[in-house]
């Protein structure tokens, strides 16, 4: 058992020092980081963290500050970017402002399922509820936390 260990972290290492000439100089290790470094090459700045039944990876890619989650096995599940609230599809802006009149839209995230379903989570703000939602591409809304100002 215990070669097997140091067989697997070798091959880690040896995997990883393929890399060489990348900007990640210290690959955080953990299941589905091998996939990670496949589909974001060029990452920088990476922190892992456990999240029970995900991996939450946070780094910068290209620019762009993404947050990708890896189930316990290491299968991609989802990838997430902070966007402007005036950056979301016309369809969301116009539901939004329609559903929750009154409101104000203070933060918006992108979250692309590993199906390619795109949909986006809003925080709204009034004098008395926030509430965070989650809007489909399509433009409809429903609560997924509400808390109280």
């Amino acid at each position: 058992m215990k070669q097997l260990s140091i067989a697997a972290v070798l091959f880690l290492s040896i995997s990883f020092s393929s890399f060489a000439g990348n900007p990640v100089e210290k690959m955080p290790v953990f299941k589905g980081a091998e996939n990670f470094m496949h589909t974001f090459p060029q990452a920088i700045e990476i922190v892992c963290k456990n999240k029970g039944e995900f991996t939450e990876v946070s780094f910068t890619w290209q620019g762009l500050k993404l947050v990708a989650f890896y189930d316990r096995e290491g299968n991609p599940v989802a990838t997430s970017r902070q966007i402007s609230t005036d950056n979301l599809p016309l369809t969301v802006q116009l539901n939004l402002k329609k559903e929750y009149a009154g409101f104000i839209p203070t933060e918006a995230i992108e979250f692309d399922d590993i199906d390619n379903s795109l949909s986006y989570y809003v925080t709204v703000v009034s004098i008395k509820t926030t509430y965070l939602l989650h809007v489909s591409a399509d433009g409809s809304i429903s609560v997924f936390k509400k808390m109280k100002n």
